[in-house]
């Protein structure tokens, strides 16, 4: 089964399954995900704060003009060349000449900032920018640059001159303050950014089964049908809500559901005899326990007899779905012998169902469940109703499942939407075909069943069934 499984999945990609797995990973870890958006902004803030440098600016506006020769100091170049020496400035900022001049008159090995110069297009005006980490040092350094520049110049471009138009001063604050504003919109994007990438590797590494139709592709096993989310009305009191099909208040595309796994059951009973099954689990958590009940209540709605065994002593928990007391004595007691069946069944209400529930948890039931004694429990339960259900641990996670298996006509496996990775529920379906039992159809539980995907529903339902 796993081969087969390996053969299908190789170059697969469900995109309409990875959109809808990172839109639930983005609901389920919404809080996580605020969480960590809150501590990128927090550690961002910290670490621009502590790392924060202010710079200062010193700016001037000059214009550049140049004499043909030193002779003739009053006989002035045109706009086009006067345009082509401002062009020339930045280069010549940016020599080693003029970098050395500069530092010496500072008394500086080096120059402490940054000159930048940008030229205004066909003018021979032109911005001087002298950026440091001290604005007196900024302002010291931009005198320096109009002192020194036309000495340097002079043997690029010849005599030049220049004029000043406008003069910022000492800079009297940083022209990179800092704001919080800024920082917080920027951890936040890297907080985003980080739960987008983390909500995708959580969806790429998600393997788990998403519709009805997974069933046949994946496992080779028929569906026996999907039971929905079963989600209430709010009420004024705070009652446990049973997620069972007498509930009045069991939304109707359940009950629908519910006969549709009914209608299939009594199919394969009709072709293959079949009379005990039990139903069991890959892992807990599947809503198994739930589904038994179900199917129980189901076929009894139909006139069926229907005897509903809680097969789960180490958890028993059909009592508890179905809101009834534990009886003293129970399966446990009924299979070794020290009690009669009549005696410990109770029945459920007037549904027609018979319960055998569980007592108190055991660990130790291989025991108990192997050999003539369970063989024989099983046969008497068949004599005394049209079905016999029972409820069985997960099979696989421990081995109770597969030894029930062989007594019972044939084993349902219920599958909780998007839960249990395919991986394990394989290793459950092998482990429980490997005692001889013939796995009947998977039944997805808990099903998120939008409106007009099937048209066993009416209407859209979201909700959350009960599991155990």
């Amino acid at each position: 089964m796993s081969e087969r499984y390996n053969e299908k999945k190789e170059g697969l990609i469900d995109i309409t399954g990875l959109i809808d797995d990172l839109i639930k990973g983005a609901f389920h870890m919404k809080w996580r995900f605020l969480i960590l958006i809150i501590l990128c902004v927090v550690i961002y803030c910290g670490y621009k704060r502590i790392t924060y440098s202010p710079y200062y600016e010193a700016t001037s506006t000059f214009t550049i003009s140049a004499s043909i020769s030193a002779e003739a100091s009053d006989t002035y170049m045109d706009n086009a060349t006067a345009n082509q020496m401002a062009k020339t400035f930045p280069y010549i900022l940016e020599s080693g000449v003029l970098q050395e001049i500069i530092a010496q008159d500072l008394g500086r090995q080096s120059v402490p900032g940054k000159i930048e110069a940008d030229v205004m297009e066909n003018t021979n005006l032109f911005t001087l920018k002298v950026t440091a980490d001290d604005p007196e040092m900024a302002n010291k350094i931009l005198q320096s640059v109009v002192k020194n520049y036309p000495t340097v110049a002079e043997f690029v471009i010849g005599s030049s001159q220049l004029t000043l138009m406008d003069e910022s001063g000492v800079p009297a604050s940083p022209a990179n303050p800092f704001s919080y504003r800024h920082e917080i919109i920027i951890g936040g994007i890297i907080g985003v950014v980080l739960c987008i990438l983390l909500d995708l590797l959580f969806a790429l590494g998600k393997n788990t089964v998403k519709k009805e139709e997974d069933f046949k592709r994946l496992f080779s096993v028929k569906s026996l049908g999907t039971i929905p989310h079963a989600k209430f009305h709010k009420r004024r009191a705070k009652v446990q809500e049973l997620v069972v099909l007498d509930n009045p208040r069991i939304p109707r595309n359940f009950l629908e559901a519910a006969r549709t796994v009914r209608r299939r059951l009594e199919r394969a009973s009709k072709e293959t005899g079949m009379k005990s099954f039990l139903v069991t689990s890959a892992m807990p958590g599947e809503g198994k326990s739930t589904v038994s009940a179900n199917i129980a209540l189901a076929l009894a709605m139909k006139g069926y007899s229907v005897i509903l065994v809680d097969a789960d002593l180490r958890n028993p928990s059909t009592a508890k779905v179905l809101g009834m007391e534990e009886k003293e004595t129970g399966t446990l007691e009924v299979i070794k012998g020290e009690a009669d069946i009549k005696d410990a069944v109770q029945p459920y209400k007037d549904s027609g169902v018979m319960v055998l529930a569980g007592s108190s948890p055991i660990q130790d039931t291989s025991g108990v469940l192997s050999g003539d004694n369970m063989k024989e429990f099983v046969k008497k339960l068949e004599e005394q109703a049209d079905f016999v259900i029972i409820d069985t641990p997960p099979s696989a996670l421990l081995s109770d499942a597969a030894i029930v298996a062989q007594y019972v006509d044939g084993a349902v496996f219920v599958v909780r939407q998007d839960y249990t990775e395919i991986d394990r529920i394989l290793d459950g379906m092998e482990i429980l075909s490997g005692s001889g039992v013939e796995i009947k159809g998977c039944i997805l539980n808990d099903a998120d069943v939008k409106a007009g995907e099937s048209s066993t529903y009416g209407h859209s339902y979201h909700a959350k069934a009960e599991t155990a």
